[in-house]
This record gives C-alpha cells, sequence and structure tokens, in this order.
C-alpha cells in the first residue's frame, strides 16, 4: 500500500501513478488526482499518448519510403511521398 501525495489516499501498487519529478524524485498519486491537475482522466490520457506513438511511428515509416522512392524512382515519387506524409499525418494525429 502506498498513500498519494496530494489527497493521502491509501491505494494499491497497481493502481498508483507514478511521476518522475525534474530533481530525479518520484511521486506517487491516485487517478482522481491526476484528473484534477491535469484536466483528464488517465484513460484517455495514455489513449491519447499511445496514439501519438502510433502516428510518429507512421510517419517515420513514410518519410523513410519517400527518401527511398526520392533516390530510386526520381523527383515525381519523392513529391508524392511528402504529400503521402503529410496526408499520413494529418488523417492519423486528427490535426485541423
Amino acid at each position: 500500500m502506498v498513500r498519494c501525495a496530494h489527497c493521502g489516499k491509501s491505494l494499491d501498487e497497481k493502481e498508483a501513478l507514478r511521476h518522475k519529478k525534474k530533481d530525479g524524485g518520484e511521486e506517487i498519486i491516485c487517478r482522481d488526482c491526476f484528473k484534477e491537475i491535469t484536466g483528464i482522466d488517465y484513460q484517455t490520457f495514455a489513449y491519447r499518448r499511445e496514439n501519438a506513438k502510433q502516428t510518429i511511428f507512421a510517419v517515420v515509416f513514410c518519410l523513410a519510403a519517400t527518401v527511398y522512392a526520392f533516390v530510386e524512382k526520381g523527383a515525381l515519387w519523392g513529391v508524392l511521398g511528402l504529400v503521402l506524409t503529410v496526408l499520413v499525418y494529418l488523417f492519423a494525429s486528427k490535426a485541423r
């Protein structure tokens, strides 16, 4: 059992969220305090973080394919690859 650093509530090890501070220390908070501090619940935060990782992977893969197409096939394929990369980024990240 651990205690939340903000509200003092007792938590199981599995439910506790650990936050690493800039000075190297560790702070333990509960999900309710996480929502109060950040304004979103932890499930939404975890979903967005995973989505961001997948978006970065997709964009890096598209950029590598674009460089390959530019070198092997020419400038036209490279430009088409850049357009595809931008579209993948826009649709994957839902940036509008």
